[in-house]
């Protein structure tokens, strides 16, 4: 019985893998896309969550669009997994400890999460997906370490082995 439960998590482990990394890298792409078209709207929506001064706050508007472009591509192409699974990790604990602050003190705000428009307001579900996030990057980020393997089509294995 044991023997079964093994064989099929051996099948299953790979294929979860790929979708949850896939599924990371897809979401932190469609999270740049509006912030880098609309850099000015997304810098409001950090100085509303107060907790970053005015220099350092528009430090992170112009650096957070660009590393989740560059996690979402390589998480989508499976390129530089483990870094990007660790950068995701940590910009959703980034994200949920904002969520949390903003929830905590009351704040009527924007997330900017998916949106710069101003409609998406940081609510208990903008916590509970940051989180989700968090966890399945830090999910695929174990299962990566120990080395469960990815059936990426995008890049030679020994090439992921040397550089992910």
């Amino acid at each position: 019985m044991l023997r079964r439960i093994r064989s099929v998590v051996t099948r299953v482990s790979p294929v979860a893998l790929l979708l949850t990394r896939v599924g990371l890298g897809c979401v932190f792409l469609s999270s740049s896309l509006p912030k880098l078209r609309q850099p000015f709207d997304f810098l409001g929506s950090v100085y509303d969550y107060q907790l970053v001064g005015p220099h350092l706050g528009f430090v992170v508007a112009a650096v957070l669009p660009w590393a989740e472009l560059i996690v979402g591509i390589a998480l989508i192409a499976g390129i530089f997994t483990r870094g990007a699974l660790l950068l995701s990790a940590a910009m959703a604990a980034m994200f949920a400890f904002a969520a949390a602050v903003a929830l905590r003190y009351g704040l009527a705000i924007s997330c900017g999460c998916f949106s710069t428009s101003g409609g998406n307001m940081v609510s208990f579900m903008t916590l509970i997906r940051a989180i989700a996030i968090l966890l399945a990057s830090l999910g695929a980020y174990v299962a990566v370490l120990r080395g469960w393997p990815d059936p990426s089509p995008s890049a030679p294995k020994k090439l992921t082995r040397q550089i992910g």
